[in-house]
This record gives structure tokens, C-alpha cells and sequence, in this order.
């Protein structure tokens, strides 16, 4: 009888761990809409997978998130039954591109990615030319080319030239607005008005903390993800197009001349005041950073400065488009209410013809390739083709509440868009142009935007602007014709 039961145990601990391992294993539930179009884990086809004509897609998938690339992809199939599409959602593609294509070890056909250095892998002839994509009519052969719908910045962006050949190579999948998150909730409350200039912008920082204080509990202006650094950049560049001009920077990445660092006149001169203003806020000199920002935002990683603003723990946020579609669950489960807000003008900021400038950093632009040895390239094509057609386009913004840089109807979906999305077209709307670091001229693979260090870290912990733009402009008079130096 132990004997018999001791055998019952264990095969009955078997058929356990069976199903647990089954469990583990088991196919992903296919889903099928009402057109016939089947999601199975990261597939996508009509009627059946095998056989058909393959397209793999690896994608960055934080910020913007998948629902957007799923919804483009079924309808990609629904209209292209003969195609499957197998989609990697892959958060590595931030740091691990030259791995992928320099080993050309299972390769996918595109890649969604964030912004990378494909002009290296250009020169090195891992990219496909993508003229004819850019050439192609999606919307019909009544309706403009796809260059024709890029907005010309980012058009630009997108060309290198190869063996005395210039070509697209990348194209962009997001247009980046960047700004000040803000709390809704907090701003009416405090009976305060989204700041347009600095002056407005201190005075709203100071009646957080007075009245927040008074309350009993102390809110911080500012949360930021201070051990990222990038994000500082969404101020830092829109104080310094600010400053300077948007001709003024553009001549800056030409680098056509070592003066462009001079810090005695423009453009460096513009980078400096924006140094000035940044330090004002993030300076830890005077103790700016502990009176402005919430205590440890230099130990906090985006998503953390993000969950501290949602918690209510600071009024405002540097951040940009996907901050809501990121923070999604925990918006919903905490009802926050937040928009985006423009960066403040500088008081001093420059005007054209009497009015600020209104432009848009959109940081570092996020692009698609089509790498040279891809199993698929004819595919590839035709999915980057279909995913440029008006209403899919319409269908990224429906699923992230961002934009892509094309001429689009996006304002006929602002009824079923957030107010946070809402304010994001705002921002837009209000801009007559994008920016992004893009590098032109003579030295544009070798001049990088800043040469020793960030200067929001080098302020935050105790150089002066004034010292670290004089460091710099001495380092690039180094280099300028050494490991700088062009034919």
C-alpha cells in the first residue's frame, strides 16, 4: 500500500509537471478578426502562416509601444493575403544594431529602430538604397510620392552619398515632439496658466512651491531622469534654437569652421545662454537643483521620473510624445490627467521679423532600414510602401497619439484622441518646422555635438557654462585638423 502510493505521488507529480511544462510551451492563441486576419503570438497572416511569403520585422517597442505596427500589419495582410509578417518587438535594437548587421546573423527584413548611426553601415554597404520606395505612389497613382508627402527635414535626413551616388537609405517612422509634461489637475488647482515665456515659466515654478508648502506637503516643480541625460536635451536644444536661431544651429552641425564653437558669437554663443538658463533651474552651485527638482532625480531612470510625475510627486516632467502610450497602465490606474507644453521662450530669445521662432526639436530622429542581406527585400519594400498610405498613417497616431512626419488629415481623429495626444498636435501646429541633430558639411561624420562631456551633467554637478563652452572650443581647435582634418 506505501508502496502504491508512493508510485500514485509521483506520477501523479509527472502529469503535474507535464502540463506545467505544456503550459510553457503551448502554442499562443490564435486570434482571428472579422475580416479573417489571424494574430498568433508575433504572426500575422490570412487563413495559414506556412507557405506564405514572409516578411520579419524586429521593431523598438518602447515608448510608442506594438498596437500600432500590429494594426498597420493586418491590414497589410487583409489586402496582401500571399503575405505573413512575423513581428520581434526587440528594446536591444537601442544598443545592439552594429551586432545585427554587421554579423548579418538572422537578419530581419526592416528594422523599426531608435535613432542609430546607419551612415557607417551605409559606407560599409549593409543598407538597401530605398529610391524606389521613395518614389512610390501609396495612395494611388493619383496621389503624391512618398517623398513628396516627407516633410523636407526629414526627407534631407535620409540621404547619404555612397561611390559619388547620393541615396535614401532610411526612413523615419515617428516625428519627435518634445516638451514639458505637465500636471493638468495640479495647474487648475494652483489656478495657474501654461507658461509661454521664462518669466511666466519661474513664476508658476515658485507658486508650486508656495503653495504646495502651504498645503503641508511640498510638490517639486520638477522630476527628471537625470540619470538618462538625453532627456535634458529636450530643453537644452529648444533653448538653444531658441538663442541662436534655427539658421544659426543648422550652420553649427555644417561645421564648416572651428568657430562654430566659439562661445563669443553665433551659434555657440546661443549653446551658452542656453547653458545660463539651464543652470538657472539644474545648477548645483547655488542649490537651483534641490530648490527646483525632486530630491534624487539624478539617480532616476526614465520610467522612474515618469511613475514619480504620475504619482503626483512633482508638477512637471521634460519628456516628449510617447510619455503617455509608455505610462499607459499606470495613467489609467491612477486617472492622471497631463499635456504637453511647449518650452518656454527665452526672454531674450531670438525673433524673425519680430516674431519668436517656433520650432520643434525632435531630438533623434528614429528610422527603418532595410538591411543589404535581408531574405526579403521585395516584401520589405512593399510593407515600408503600404505603411506610408494616408490611412495607415492615420493608424499610428490613432494607436500612439504621435505623428509621423508626412502630410496627413491627422486633426480628423482629434475627437478620438486623449487630451495629452491633443496637445502633442498643438505643439505641432504651432511650429513651422522640425529639428533634429542632424550633421551636415565637411565634418559630419567626425565633429560630434559635444566633444568632452554633456553639459547638463558637467552644470548639474558645478561647471560653469562659460568654463565647460571654453573647454570645449579648446578641444575642437585641437582637433580641427587632426582627427577632424578632411580631404
Amino acid at each position: 500500500m506505501k508502496l502504491f502510493k508512493k508510485i500514485a505521488v509521483v506520477a501523479f507529480a509527472l502529469i503535474m509537471l507535464c502540463g506545467v511544462l505544456a503550459g510553457c510551451t503551448a502554442t499562443p492563441e490564435a486570434v482571428e478578426d472579422e475580416r479573417g486576419v489571424t494574430v498568433e503570438g508575433n504572426k500575422v497572416y490570412v487563413e495559414e502562416f506556412k507557405g506564405k511569403n514572409l516578411i520579419s520585422i524586429a521593431y523598438f517597442d518602447t515608448g510608442y509601444g506594438k498596437d500600432w505596427i500590429y494594426e498597420i500589419a493586418k491590414d497589410f495582410v487583409y489586402e496582401n493575403p500571399d503575405y505573413a509578417l512575423l513581428l520581434e518587438a526587440d528594446s536591444s535594437l537601442v544598443t545592439n544594431m552594429e551586432n545585427k548587421l554587421t554579423t548579418s546573423k538572422n537578419l530581419s527584413d526592416l528594422y523599426f529602430t531608435p535613432h542609430f548611426n546607419w551612415e557607417q553601415y551605409v559606407a560599409q554597404g549593409a543598407l538597401t538604397v530605398l529610391d524606389d520606395v521613395y518614389s512610390a505612389k501609396p495612395d494611388g497613382d493619383g496621389g503624391k510620392t512618398i517623398e513628396e508627402k516627407m516633410e523636407p527635414v526629414y526627407a534631407e535626413g535620409c540621404v547619404m552619398e555612397r561611390n559619388g551616388t547620393e541615396n535614401y537609405y532610411v526612413m523615419p517612422w515617428t516625428k519627435l515632439i518634445t516638451g514639458i509634461a505637465y500636471n493638468v489637475d495640479l495647474f487648475e488647482r494652483y489656478e495657474l496658466q501654461v507658461p509661454t515665456t521664462m518669466t511666466e515659466f519661474n513664476a508658476v515654478c515658485e507658486a508650486i512651491i508656495s503653495k504646495s508648502t502651504a498645503e503641508g506637503s511640498r510638490i517639486a516643480p520638477f522630476v527628471v531622469p537625470g540619470k538618462i541625460g538625453g532627456y535634458f536635451d529636450f530643453l537644452g536644444m529648444n533653448w538653444w534654437i531658441q538663442a541662436s536661431g534655427i539658421d544659426a544651429v543648422k550652420e553649427f552641425f555644417a561645421y564648416d569652421s572651428v568657430e562654430v564653437f566659439n562661445p563669443a558669437k553665433q551659434p555657440y554663443q546661443g549653446f551658452l545662454r542656453m547653458g545660463e538658463e539651464f543652470e538657472k533651474y539644474f545648477g548645483t552651485g547655488s542649490d537651483q537643483f534641490a530648490k527646483y527638482c525632486l530630491s534624487g532625480s539624478m539617480a532616476l531612470d526614465a520610467y522612474s521620473a515618469q511613475r514619480d510625475f504620475i504619482n503626483g510627486r512633482a508638477a512637471m516632467t521634460i519628456n516628449a510624445d510617447w510619455l503617455e502610450r509608455e505610462m499607459i497602465e499606470l495613467i489609467k490606474e491612477t486617472d492622471f490627467n497631463m499635456k504637453l507644453m511647449r518650452v518656454p521662450y527665452l526672454n531674450d530669445a531670438f525673433k524673425k521679423d519680430g516674431e519668436y521662432e517656433a520650432i520643434n526639436y525632435a531630438a533623434d530622429a528614429n528610422f527603418v532600414c532595410l538591411p543589404a542581406r535581408a531574405e526579403n527585400p521585395d516584401g520589405a519594400k512593399k510593407f515600408l510602401t503600404f505603411m506610408n498610405r494616408d490611412d495607415e498613417l492615420k493608424k499610428f497616431t490613432l494607436a500612439t497619439g504621435a505623428l509621423r512626419p508626412f502630410e496627413y488629415d491627422y486633426a480628423s481623429l482629434r475627437s478620438e484622441l486623449s487630451p495629452f495626444a491633443n496637445s502633442v498636435l498643438d505643439i505641432n501646429d504651432a511650429c513651422t518646422e522640425s529639428f533634429f541633430d542632424f550633421a551636415t558639411g565637411p565634418r559630419r561624420f567626425k565633429a560630434p555635438k559635444f566633444i568632452l562631456d554633456t553639459p547638463y551633467h558637467a552644470i548639474v554637478n558645478g561647471t560653469s557654462p562659460s568654463s565647460f563652452c571654453k573647454k570645449e572650443y579648446d578641444e575642437a581647435q585641437v582637433r580641427w585638423n587632426v582627427d577632424w582634418a578632411v580631404d
